[in-house]
């Protein structure tokens, strides 16, 4: 090859490249896509013209030449495409991305919250049959006495989160425990699948345990105004969290044609997507749980509270699923 024509005929390539990349550093402003794509096919050129110099000859200054113009540039590019605002990502996940994951993942949704669904008539059942079943089933730290005996006591008493550190603290302790506890029912639906089926399960029969445990004391409006608001995101979002297990479980335990590894990589954006909702709904309810959640009719009626709890249902069921809500996938 002849070096001088090869040098003549590739150099405006190198000067336009020179230029851009001297435009590009001395400029306060962001490319353009148009403008990053073309120093992107500059730079490619430039590659390919340093490989095959190098297989042609051995002038420094040529080869040094070229080495530092494509270091240059490889620098800028790979800078620049990782230079994603941080803002407008997340506006997208929340905007556009989960939505449309959990429309495409509905199956595996309605499979968790079909578990828990018969968890609760279950537990109700159990109850309703024998209300000795109700002490048996229902942990201790969630049932320490009457239904009755506790409602007249947090009527009767002072507000129990009378400060926003009180309400901070609290929510904090709250939405770290169902955090952990979505996190168990993602685990066990990714490692055996029918775990986290049971898991969700287990949960329905305690919640349907206590709600029927206070309808039979005759306090079921005081139970879902307590409940409800926290209740309405809480409960959907531990349902989240064991379908992205399930998902990750039918990509684990039965890749199908695919292998392993590629099966898991295919269901990896999904569960990602559907576990940051999950989370991002617990510490919502979390912080409801611990303000809101906590006031005596006194402070808040009942019919408010539950209001408050339908509402917050509704929406979050039709972010999630309706799509002409969400944006276009």
């Amino acid at each position: 090859m002849n070096i001088e024509k090869f040098i003549a005929a590739r150099q405006p390539v190198w000067n336009q490249l020179e230029h851009m990349l001297q435009q590009a550093e001395d400029s306060d402003r962001t490319l353009t896509m148009e403008e990053l794509r073309e120093l992107v096919q500059l730079y490619r050129r430039a590659c390919s013209d340093l490989n095959a110099a190098r297989s042609y000859t051995a002038n420094p200054e040529l080869l040094g030449q070229l080495n530092q113009l494509t270091g240059r540039a490889y620098r800028f590019v790979y800078q620049a495409g990782n230079e994603k605002p941080v803002l407008g990502a997340f506006v997208k996940l929340v905007k556009s991305e989960i939505p449309a994951t959990f429309r495409r993942e509905r199956l595996f949704i309605a499979a968790a919250a079909g578990a828990m669904l018969l968890g609760i008539i279950v537990g109700m059942i159990a109850v309703l049959i024998d209300p000795a079943n109700g002490p048996r089933l229902i942990p201790d730290e969630f049932f320490t006495e009457k239904p009755s005996e506790r409602v007249a006591k947090i009527e009767k008493e002072d507000e129990r989160i009378d400060s926003v550190e009180k309400a901070m603290f609290f929510g904090a302790s709250l939405y770290t425990h169902n955090i952990r506890v979505s996190f168990l029912a993602f685990s066990l639906g990714a490692l055996t699948f029918i775990g986290g089926l049971w898991l969700l399960f287990y949960n329905g029969v305690i919640f349907g345990a206590i709600a029927t445990m206070y309808a039979l004391d005759g306090v079921t409006t005081f139970f879902f105004a307590w409940v409800g608001p926290h209740g309405a995101l809480e409960l959907p979002a531990i349902v989240f969290g064991g379908a992205a297990g399930l998902v990750m479980g039918r990509a684990f335990l039965t890749p199908g044609d695919l292998s392993r590894g590629a099966s898991l990589r295919r269901a990896l954006p999904s569960v990602w997507r559907m576990m940051i909702a999950a989370a991002l709904t617990l510490i919502l309810a979390g912080l409801i749980e611990g303000s809101f959640s906590q006031f005596s009719s006194r402070m808040v009626p009942y019919s408010l509270k539950i209001a408050v709890a339908v509402l917050l249902f509704v929406a979050l069921m039709a972010y999630l699923f309706v799509k002409q809500l969400s944006a276009q996938e």
